[in-house]
């Protein structure tokens, strides 16, 4: 995928087409990845049944409420990171090589991260019937803080892009690039796609 630099006129729309571990009826995603330089730019497109938000802290279990996420790892970086955000654009941030050893980003990293939800920042316990939200997010080149990057424009990558809900009524586990492990992973680097930013 060619992650271009704005402006532009319009962002390409890719969607999360791969079904993974558990068969999806009711839940559509899309999402449009751009950058700055400076930062890169991230707007999600959701169509599903259930909305679920109620993590508000940096870090919390946000992959059990309505969630999207973006894993990415520069290249010549052996370790990726993951960044997850529910509904309400509670972020959560981590580093490392595999799901088992993992950093968490400090909240100072994680304030810089600017995210706008359609549906607002408060606590969604729970909504259901057709519910469509987008969440709009600006990730600054220094949350790659592990990584000595001042430019992305030029770099190549590799990650994923992901939609799950793993407390929702229907858990669900959608992706970019097919995940092809026997249990739902989303920490499998083995299978992301490459990225390369303009």
């Amino acid at each position: 995928m060619i992650v271009k630099k704005i402006p532009v006129s319009s962002a390409d729309l890719h969607q999360l087409e791969h079904q993974n571990w558990l068969p999806v009826d009711h839940v559509a995603v899309s999402f449009e990845i751009q950058h700055d330089g400076s930062s890169i730019l991230l707007k999600y497109q959701v169509n599903e049944s259930q909305v679920r938000a109620v993590n508000t802290a940096f870090n919390s279990p946000v992959w059990e409420d309505s969630c999207v996420e973006f894993f990415i790892s520069p290249e010549g970086d052996e370790n990726y990171y993951n960044f997850e955000f529910n509904a309400i654009g509670t972020a959560l941030g981590a580093y490392g090589g595999d799901r088992n050893n993992r950093d968490w980003l400090p909240e100072e990293v994680l304030k810089t991260i600017d995210t706008n939800p359609s549906l607002g920042k408060g606590i969604i316990e729970t909504l259901e019937g057709k519910i469509s939200w987008t969440l709009e997010v600006r990730l600054p080149v220094a949350v790659l803080c592990h990584s000595n990057i001042k430019d992305l424009s030029g770099m190549k990558a590799t990650g994923n892009f992901y939609k799950c809900g793993d407390r929702l009524k229907k858990p669900h586990f959608l992706s970019w690039q097919p995940v092809l492990t026997e249990k739902p992973d989303f920490h499998s680097p083995e299978f992301f796609g490459k990225l390369r930013f303009q």
